[in-house]
């Protein structure tokens, strides 16, 4: 009987038992935060998908809000497989609509990663150690198998060595994560994270709290959240702080809460235009209206508190951001509100001609001067945009919030002209894979 074989199968057995097991027991470091917590999943797709979180090794499944009970449904949950974590956008956590017991979980987590214990500091060294020395290992595992095989008397089959090793090395890459020591330092720190949406990239800031091989998890991320108001003639309308009245050919935009407030567009019968105005705390902007419909839509962005995890395929840590306090509050507020940098070679033609047309027949039209200079600044054509948006910031009396928002477009064609005069071609802008 050869001994040597039946041994082989054992320990084949064995070595495939443990990564099944490790495979059964290891889930996303990142996604662990979010587990039992209601989510937004956001697809790249633009499909959201909204309820409580429960992760397992296979993927990700959602479960919906509960409804009344006289509404009938038929899709209770939503499955996200592991395979399919690229289609991800980003999960977010509403840090501002947690229960009381939700935010005492929350706090709990964050302590057990910022002030781990001694268990926790070992396991995540050994992790660290295991994600920088899985090659080797992987070596020494071929070795020691191979040393295993006697030349008169084989302990393993010589059939065997090649899946022993396999196996073995599977079992290190489940246990190993990706280990990154330059994003081990910014652990715990405020930090700029480029992110890919669409055809731009934008940035945003927040405490970064941890990252895995598939993704990176921020903490107290103030996120640019979009809404549309639906406003009709003579009737006020209120949300999340936002009021809008009609008054004639002008909309009054009054910002009630306690952060700015970002106008981007209003749209009245047929026609759409970019207003792109910034509406500080207990501030008004008024806004004409080109046409006289019955209903009047404004689209605007307000500031929301949120946990963001984003893929490290669509995103990446840029830059340490200053602590708070130490930098103005004007420069937070550029990065919520920023452009974003268009990544295919540019950006809504059709708006661009519509622009230059416009400032053809009013060369004084310091809206459409603004506007146009965005859209350059996004496209990264920063001489020209710089010429239009000084040509806006001049004429400012004329524009909705004071020139406020074209300030800020400035400061950024400052910085980024700042950045490329001191190393000589400046940063290099996250790219999709």
């Amino acid at each position: 009987m050869d001994f040597s074989l039946i041994f082989t199968i054992l320990l084949i057995f064995l070595c495939t038992s443990l990564v099944g097991f490790v495979r059964s027991r290891f889930t996303d470091r990142c996604l662990q935060s979010f587990q039992g917590f209601q989510v937004s999943l956001c697809r790249t797709d633009g499909r959201q998908v909204w309820g409580r979180l429960d992760l397992n090794p296979g993927g990700i499944e959602i479960t919906f809000p509960q409804r009344g009970s006289g509404e009938p449904r038929v899709k209770s949950t939503y499955l996200l497989y592991a395979g399919e974590y690229n289609l991800i956008q980003s999960i977010f956590r509403h840090a501002d609509r947690l229960t009381e017991a939700e935010q005492a979980r929350r706090s709990a987590d964050i302590a057990r990663s910022f002030h781990p214990g001694p268990g926790r500091r070992l396991r995540r060294r050994l992790w660290n150690f295991l994600g920088t020395a899985t090659d080797s290992l992987r070596e020494v595992l071929a070795l020691v198998v191979g040393r295993v095989q006697k030349t008169q008397d084989r302990y393993v089959a010589a059939e065997g060595t090649d899946a022993l090793t396999k196996l073995g090395g599977s079992v290190l890459t489940e246990v190993s994560s990706i280990h990154d020591p330059l994003l081990e330092r910014q652990i715990g720190r405020q930090v700029v994270v480029e992110v890919i949406e669409g055809d731009e990239i934008h940035e945003h800031v927040g405490i970064f709290k941890e990252y895995s091989s598939d993704f990176l998890h921020l903490l107290d991320v103030e996120f640019p959240e979009p809404w549309t108001l639906d406003i009709a003639a003579g009737r006020p309308t209120e949300h999340a702080g936002v009021a809008a009245t009609r008054e004639g050919d002008v909309l009054k935009v009054s910002n009630r809460g306690g952060r700015p407030v970002l106008v981007v567009a209003v749209d009245s019968g047929d026609d759409e235009r970019s207003v792109d105005a910034l509406v500080p705390p207990g501030g008004t902007i008024d806004v004409p209206l080109a046409a006289t419909g019955d209903k009047t839509r404004l689209r605007i962005q307000t500031i929301r508190d949120l946990d963001m995890i984003v893929p490290r395929s669509r995103a990446a840590v840029r830059n340490r951001a200053e602590r708070d306090g130490d930098a103005g509050g004007e420069s937070l507020w550029d990065v919520v509100f920023d452009l974003g940098m268009a990544i295919r070679g540019g950006t809504n033609a059709e708006q661009e001609e519509r622009l230059r047309l416009r400032l053809e027949q009013d060369p004084a039209d310091a809206t459409a001067a603004a506007a146009l200079g965005a859209v350059l600044l996004k496209r990264q054509d920063d001489a020209e945009a710089g010429r239009w948006l000084r040509a806006a910031y001049n004429a400012r009396g004329s524009l909705p919030d004071g020139g406020r928002r074209v300030l800020m477009q400035l400061r950024e064609l400052s910085r980024r002209l700042s950045q490329r005069g001191h190393d000589g071609a400046g940063e290099r802008p996250l790219q999709e894979p």
